[in-house]
């Protein structure tokens, strides 16, 4: 099942400078390490995540594709 409401982002300065520069607003704290991070879409935000969210929704099937930079540039 493809989540066209949130995707989640590989974690890296470029995208979350991209994405401000559109109008998302990051919520992520300063000292936010973990490798992805989620975008929603109709709010036009971004927000960290955590290792128990990411097993949770694998272990139900849904294994999150991980989206790059150049990926969410052609998306959005």
């Amino acid at each position: 099942m493809k989540n066209l409401t949130q995707l989640v982002v590989r974690t890296d300065t470029q995208t979350i400078e991209w994405l401000e520069s559109k109008g998302y607003r990051n919520t992520l704290s300063d000292d936010y390490t973990f490798s992805v991070f989620i975008v929603d879409l109709p709010s036009k935000t971004f927000f960290g995540t955590n290792t128990t969210c990411m097993a949770a929704a694998c272990s139900r099937g849904l294994r999150p594709k991980i989206f790059t930079l150049e990926e969410i540039i052609d998306i959005l």
